[in-house]
């Protein structure tokens, strides 16, 4: 037989092709109906194909979704589909998984308060003690990882060893304020100011402003909250006058202004003082210019009423003095 024409050889091509679904020869990539077993070019058996039910596109065979439409051909063990994206088996899973964890949660929770027959106790007002929280039973109390065990260690890490936290603020972006003990006869405050990463003692020996005057109430407002700052390893910066510096320690005065809201939380009413030349003055005519300053200040103030609720929740007072 003689050789067929070119023009009629591109005709038969493009015949042969009109219409049909094409794809590519898995040997040499020439474009081949679908449904062909054999390639017209290279001339090499193609792998066997699953058509898919659902849109009647031809797979390979051992495929688990259809490559056009994703149709699971497989199921996993327990029948359920492994098609992607099948929301009706996360579903029953995330079923199974919350009854799995509720009854475990449920079986936990007895076992963890049940105790034998005849050692359980009631736990009554009068079988709480009323006594304030000691030195001993501050160390007692931060043996577990608890917010006041978390002040420790972090103010341990700054310096101040030997300190054991009574109560303490919540922590939140401005840093937190503690009332801690560093023996049997001393109570103290420790404010952290996150911000500038602080920290500053409120020695109560000297003044105790916080504790006497915070919330009282006058004709003209409330009473303005007079205090002692130390910073250890303070920075000289533009408050660097104020007070008195040993070492690379300040310790200065704050003369700070404020309100209370509806709920007991404090708002900043007019700017914050302190004196320059020394810590005992008696005249604050000097603002406060730094930002980190001023950052202690409100971290001490503004965290008051929420170390006096956990003062409360745990039985804390402050000591006479």
């Amino acid at each position: 037989m003689g050789a067929i024409p070119a023009g009629l050889q591109t005709m038969s091509v493009s015949s042969l092709s009109g219409g049909i679904h094409m794809r590519q020869c898995s040997f040499c990539h020439e474009a081949i109906p679908e449904d062909s077993d054999l390639c017209p070019f290279c001339g090499k058996r193609q792998e066997e194909k699953v058509t898919c039910p659902h849109c009647g596109m031809k797979n390979r065979a051992g495929s688990y979704f259809c490559s056009r439409c994703g149709y699971a051909f497989k199921v996993n063990p327990e029948g359920a589909s492994t098609r992607p994206g099948n929301e009706t088996n996360k579903k029953r899973l995330a079923v199974i998984l919350a009854a799995a964890l509720l009854v475990f949660g449920g079986a936990l929770t007895y076992f963890l308060n049940t105790e034998p027959a005849g050692n359980s106790e009631s736990v009554t007002a009068d079988s709480v003690s009323s006594e304030p929280v000691t030195h001993e039973e501050a160390k007692l109390n931060t043996a577990e990882s608890t917010p006041e065990k978390q002040v420790e260690e972090l103010i341990k890490k700054r310096g101040y060893s030997g300190y054991h936290v009574l109560a303490v603020s919540d922590m939140d972006d401005l840093g937190f304020l503690a009332l801690v003990t560093p023996d049997s006869d001393t109570q103290q405050f420790i404010a952290y100011d996150k911000p500038d990463g602080a920290l500053a003692l409120v020695d109560r020996d000297r003044s105790d402003m916080l504790v006497r005057e915070f919330g009282v109430k006058r004709a003209y407002g409330y009473e303005p909250l007079i205090f002692p700052v130390t910073v250890r390893n303070d920075i000289r910066n533009e408050d660097a006058a104020l007070g008195e510096w040993d070492g690379a320690d300040h310790s200065f005065m704050i003369y700070y202004l404020y309100t209370l809201d509806n709920n007991g939380n404090v708002k900043v009413d007019g700017n914050t003082s302190s004196a320059t030349g020394s810590v005992e003055a008696s005249h604050y005519q000097t603002y406060l210019k730094s930002r980190r300053t001023v950052n202690i200040a409100n971290t001490i103030v503004m965290h008051l009423p929420g170390l006096k609720r956990n003062m409360d929740e745990k039985g804390v007072e402050f000591w006479a003095r």
